[in-house]
């Protein structure tokens, strides 16, 4: 399955890099593809991995990023 998410807080193409290999590392991601100058990720995933998983990760590994889902209106 794929989801997008918007991502917060990436500034310049390291963070875009330290955001997919985050987001990569995450259990059940297959692949993962940020776009730094609209501020998005395409999360292909082997089964649904919650976006707290995915905020959490992120937290872990000392970034400054909010990820929020595009698939759902909020």
């Amino acid at each position: 399955m794929k989801r997008r998410y918007q991502i917060e807080g990436m500034t310049c193409d390291g963070c875009r890099g330290h955001v997919e290999e985050t987001l990569f590392n995450v259990a059940g991601v297959a692949d993962v593809a940020v776009d730094l100058k609209n501020a998005e990720a395409t999360v292909e995933s082997q089964f649904e991995v919650p976006l707290e998983k995915l905020q959490k990760a992120l937290e872990n590994k000392g970034g400054h990023y909010k990820i929020q889902s595009m698939n759902k209106a909020n």
